[in-house]
């Protein structure tokens, strides 16, 4: 296996939900993929937000696809990044609800994604060149309950911190985090929700600004904005209606691209 190096380029794509013609459109319009669906990245980096599973019809090739490109990319000196959302969230806390799955299939997943959890595959949060990436964001509350366990509350002390929280709570099977709150607006109980359910517009308004550049998927726009007053940049766009993913070039620099309806996706 190959040392990671430090990325020319980190390609964000936003929630995937079983869209696996899309998905491959993208990666191979950002030269990750080839034509037989192998990573040809090179020392390139993925991050995928969460949300791959439900409401379209190829959750379980789409998780197929990024767990062999995963293993490719490390190879590769490469990585693929894969965040949990909370279509992924649910069957993790044995809510098969809205997987999409029969009860086997989803109780096959769970324990499938526990050992990637437990392994570091699958993440909570991810940290680049200042960057803070979570499924739906951390909220202005979330944020000062870090702030009180961190000397420096930087994007990458936050995104440790919330992985270790995260990867214990998986473990332990304990969920009272307020990582794991449910908003108001979703028919939780909480003003406002954790890094898997917060809506986007709740984020925006729990802050003047956020105090680090947030990332985040779950609520879909039109179009990817960077928020330069929020600094928040969401990316799910919906793939089944909207081909478009974010880069950031090796200075952290971001990039909307958008994907020509004539990319052509399986051969």
């Amino acid at each position: 296996m190959q040392t990671q190096k430090n990325p020319k380029r980190v390609v964000v794509v936003g929630d995937v939900h079983g869209q696996f013609d899309p998905f491959v459109k993208i990666l191979r319009h950002a030269k990750l993929i080839d034509g037989q669906n192998n990573w040809c990245g090179g020392h390139d980096r993925l991050v995928q937000m969460g949300d791959i599973f439900d409401r379209g019809p190829f959750s379980r090739k789409v998780d197929d696809l990024l767990d062999t490109i995963q293993q490719q990319a490390k190879t590769a000196g490469g990585e693929v990044v894969r965040l949990v959302g909370n279509h992924e969230l649910e069957p993790l806390l044995s809510n098969f609800v809205i997987s999409g799955f029969s009860k086997e299939e989803a109780q096959f997943m769970r324990e499938k994604m526990t050992r990637q959890v437990l392994c570091g595959d699958l993440r909570a949060a991810y940290a680049y060149k200042g960057y803070l990436f979570t499924h739906a964001g951390v909220t202005h509350k979330l944020y000062r309950i870090f702030k009180m366990q961190l000397d420096e509350p930087s994007s990458n002390n936050l995104a440790v911190l919330i992985n270790l929280i995260f990867k214990e709570s998986i473990k332990h099977e304990f969920f009272k985090h307020p990582i794991f709150n449910i908003s108001i607006h979703r028919k939780g109980v909480n003003r406002f929700g954790g890094i898997f359910w917060e809506d986007l517009d709740d984020l925006v308004s729990s802050y003047p600004a956020s105090p680090v550049w947030q990332i985040v998927g779950h609520t879909q726009v039109v179009h990817i904005v960077v928020d330069k007053t929020a600094r928040i940049i969401p990316v799910d766009v919906g793939l089944h209606r909207k081909l478009q993913y974010l880069v950031l070039d090796e200075t952290g620099v971001p990039k909307i691209v958008d994907v020509p309806d004539d990319q052509p996706a399986e051969n």
